[in-house]
């Protein structure tokens, strides 16, 4: 008998588990099988084709196969078995439906496309949880990023009143910065579980541009601040010297981030007009791409012209439709291509699958079409959060400096002796390097704050990572012009 890690032996207990299996994956997993099954191929072509679709599910299949291939279980006991084995009860409950329905003799077609419908709906709802969660665990992260601020505040205030030893600001600072990384992981946990871009290497022009500048400037980034901090510049014209050099970046990826958002609205009306074009006039797919406006599709239109030019040149047309999905930079047009080439080049009616793909990419675009309203407010509030947090901060690191220069002018050096020690202030026998030390830790939290608050951002969003770059060169501007404006304030206002 030969055995294998993806399956338990039958007469001795395993402890292989599966993997999780998110609701998007089963729906994508669940469009899938049915767009194959919709061709008119063989429960065993279906259950082949469904082990090898690169989805996490698939592994459940793969469980299925070798149960059937080398244990000679039939299909509906072999579901059944990997039910009793899944992690998620939503694949459970969809195995062991699916092992009723092959063991009545239903359809497998019509019982895919009908178990893809409801997980759509499923999808639908989990997502809208998780957007509602997103929502509360955002307002939450806005509450930590302010007691952040304040236990850096109080830390500052407290050492004009009584004495602080630097263990202990130190130690609360600590305690601040793990809250605020914590926050942000919350966040990160809180928001929907899914990948929306493939990697750079292989992705879009712009997501490959964004790679070769991410090598360059963040490297120049990191060294230009060390270099600025060894000359002592002064935090202001650092933390604004890292902003422009990694503001490029950020804006290079933003922009490659938006033109694969709108790829993503596009897609669906798309596989919808190349499908209903090949069936209505019985030609292949590279006919039809021929005759049907391609000005209908505006940022997908350079795409499908490379695509078309391929496919005209004799290139593989397998080859010409996962470059289409890779160079759109989008995991979701490279996911429902490559089941609508697929399930075509099987035999399935192109009108039929172009319609069950269109509905996958467009359900999934119109919800990420709202988490991106809900991070939008998000963004906004954390970036005016941001200012007014690092202001303060400022603001009351300025007030200590001029207080000090302040009783250092009005005490002479023979009258320091004598208020020492009757003046129970610590402000009046602070130290240069206790000052120094008050001054880097409120410039550490500043730049620790804005490192915290993209992340959060960055998180809550699920695109491109590389978008991060943006949004901390905007909070690191933010910060240095702290920096700059508030200690000139706080004099006037001290002088006056």
């Amino acid at each position: 008998m030969i055995s294998s890690k993806s399956l338990p032996k039958p007469t001795a207990k395993s402890s292989y588990k599966f993997k999780n299996v998110t609701p998007f994956d089963q729906f994508y997993q669940l469009t899938y099988m049915s767009a194959m099954a919709a061709s008119g191929i063989s429960r065993s072509k279906t259950f082949e084709l469904a082990a090898a679709s690169g989805s996490p599910a698939a592994q459940y299949f793969e469980a299925v196969n070798l149960l059937v291939n080398e244990l000679r279980y039939d299909y509906p006991e072999a579901c059944r078995t990997v039910a009793e084995k899944a992690r998620s009860d939503d694949v459970k409950s969809f195995l062991l439906r699916l092992s009723d329905a092959m063991r009545s003799g239903e359809p497998l077609p019509t019982f895919l496309a009908r178990e893809a419908e409801v997980q759509a709906d499923a999808y639908d709802n989990a997502y809208e949880r998780d957007l509602e969660s997103l929502k509360k665990w955002s307002d939450a992260f806005s509450s930590i990023v302010v007691s952040v601020a304040l236990i850096v505040i109080i830390n500052l205030v407290s050492t004009m009143i009584y004495s602080m030893g630097t263990g202990m600001i130190t130690g609360l600072v600590v305690t601040a910065v793990i809250m605020g990384f914590f926050g942000a992981w919350i966040l990160s946990r809180a928001a929907p579980q899914e990948e929306m871009i493939i990697p750079s290497a292989i992705g879009s022009a712009g997501q490959r541009r964004s790679l070769a500048l991410a090598r360059i400037l963040i490297p120049t980034a990191v060294l230009v601040s060390g270099a600025l901090m060894a000359m002592h510049v002064g935090p202001a014209w650092t933390m604004i010297g890292a902003a422009a050099i990694l503001l490029p970046l950020g804006l290079v990826s933003e922009m490659a981030d938006r033109k694969i958002t709108k790829k993503d609205a596009e897609i669906g009306s798309f596989l919808r007009s190349v499908g209903g074009m090949a069936t209505s006039t019985g030609t292949t797919l590279k006919e039809a791409l021929n005759k049907i406006d391609m000005s209908s599709f505006p940022i997908l239109q350079p795409d499908i012209e490379r695509l078309d030019t391929r496919l005209r040149a004799l290139v593989s047309p397998q080859i010409c439709w996962q470059r289409f999905g890779n160079e759109t930079g989008s995991r979701l047009i490279r996911q429902a291509t490559g089941i609508f080439y697929e399930a075509v080049r099987l035999g399935g009616d192109p009108e039929r699958v172009g319609f069950l793909c269109s509905l996958f990419a467009s359900r999934t675009a119109m919800l990420r079409a709202k988490r991106r309203t809900v991070v939008s407010t998000f963004t906004w509030l954390t970036l005016v959060m941001h200012v007014v947090v690092a202001g303060l901060m400022v603001f009351v690191l300025e007030i200590i400096h001029n207080f000090l220069i302040m009783m250092q002018a009005a005490i002479t050096p023979d009258e320091a002796e004598l208020a020492a020690e009757n003046l129970a202030m610590p402000l009046a026998n602070f130290s240069p390097q206790q000052m120094q030390f008050l001054d880097a830790i409120t410039v550490m939290m500043v730049a620790l704050l804005a490192v915290i608050s993209a992340m959060a951002i960055i998180s809550s969003d699920g695109g491109y990572k590389f978008k991060l770059t943006l949004h901390l060169s905007v909070l690191l501007f933010m910060s240095g012009v702290c920096f700059w404006v508030v200690p000139p304030v706080v004099a006037g206002l001290l002088t006056v």
